[in-house]
C-alpha cells in the first residue's frame, strides 16, 4: 500500500498519533518527526493488528506477504473494474450499500446513494431490496426507511434488554465531553424547539444532531424537526443558577450569541 493510500485509511479510522503509536508501539513523538520504521521491519503481530484496526488484509499492507487478490482490492478504480467484469453478488452489494450507510449520520435517498458508490440506480435499488428483505446481512444494525425517500441503518431493537440499552446510553451520556457544535445544537433544541426556528437552525447541524440523538440527550418522537430534551438534561438546563427566567429571554440571548464572534456559553 503507497504512503498516500495508507494515510487515507488512517483518517478514516479517526486513530490519534497516541492510538496509531499504541498499536505500532512507537511513541506518538516519533509519528510526528516522520522518524518511522518501514511496516516490514515490525514483529508479525503488530502487522495483523494494525491490518485488523484499518479492516484490511496484512498482504494489503505488505505486498510481498502474498500475491494481491480481486478479493481484497482497496481502491475505488479497482473496484469500478471487478463490478464491469462481473456479474453483482446481491449479498455483497447489499453490504456494501448497508456499510456506505453506517459511514454517514445522515439518511440517503437511492440517487445518493448511486452518485456516491458510481452504481447505476436499478443496481442500488435492487442492494437495498435484498437487505431490507434479509435483515440477517446488517448484523447488529438494521436499516431504515427515513421518509420520504431516505435510508439509514441503526442498531437493532431486538438484542439488547431495556436495561441494558440505558445503561450504554448512560455510559455515553457521562463519559464522552460535547464538541462545540453539538453544545451549540443542544442549546437550540433547548431554546428554540418550540419555535419554527429550530427547523431552519437544524439543516446545518445535522451530524451533531444526530450524535445528540444517538447518546439520548434529544428526541424526535414527531418528526425530525420536532425535538425534546432528556428529562435529565433538561432538568440541570432549567436550573442552572444563571439559567434565563423565561422562554423569550433564552430565545434573544441565544439570537444574540448566533451572531456573535463566540459561541454561546453552555459551560454553566
Amino acid at each position: 500500500m503507497n504512503p498516500q493510500a495508507f494515510q487515507q485509511r488512517i483518517e478514516q479510522t479517526a486513530l490519534s498519533l497516541w492510538e496509531l503509536g499504541d498499536l505500532l508501539g512507537i511513541h506518538p513523538h516519533h509519528l510526528h518527526t516522520g522518524d518511522v520504521p518501514g511496516l516490514t521491519a515490525l514483529p508479525a503481530q503488530v502487522i495483523i493488528d494494525l491490518a485488523r484496526r484499518l479492516d484490511l488484509h496484512p498482504a494489503d499492507l505488505i505486498e510481498a506477504l502474498d500475491p494481491p487478490t480481486p478479493a481484497r482490492c482497496t481502491t475505488a478504480a479497482a473496484a469500478d473494474t471487478a463490478a464491469d467484469t462481473a456479474q453483482p453478488d446481491l449479498n455483497t452489494d447489499a453490504l456494501t450499500v448497508l456499510t456506505a450507510l453506517a459511514t454517514t449520520s445522515i439518511p440517503l435517498t437511492a440517487d445518493e446513494l448511486a452518485t456516491a458508490l458510481r452504481w447505476t440506480l436499478d443496481r442500488i435499488t435492487t442492494a437495498l431490496s435484498h437487505a431490507h428483505a434479509h435483515p440477517a446481512l446488517a448484523g447488529p444494525v438494521a436499516l431504515r426507511r427515513v421518509p420520504p425517500d431516505g435510508w439509514a441503518v441503526s442498531a437493532r431493537l431486538d438484542v439488547l434488554t431495556d436495561d441494558q440499552r440505558r445503561a450504554l446510553a448512560d455510559n455515553v451520556r457521562y463519559r464522552a465531553p460535547l464538541t462545540d457544535d453539538q453544545a451549540n445544537t443542544l442549546l437550540a433544541a433547548y431554546v428554540l424547539h418550540s419555535h419554527g426556528e429550530y427547523d431552519s437552525w437544524r439543516q446545518d447541524h445535522l451530524d451533531a444532531e444526530q450524535a445528540l440523538k444517538d447518546g439520548g440527550l434529544i428526541h424526535s418522537q414527531n418528526g425530525p424537526h420536532r425535538v425534546s430534551l432528556d428529562d435529565d438534561v433538561r432538568f440541570s438546563l432549567d436550573h442552572r443558577p444563571s439559567a434565563p427566567a423565561d422562554t423569550h429571554a433564552q430565545r434573544d440571548g441565544f439570537r444574540a450569541a448566533r451572531h456573535s464572534a463566540s459561541p454561546p456559553d453552555v459551560s454553566d
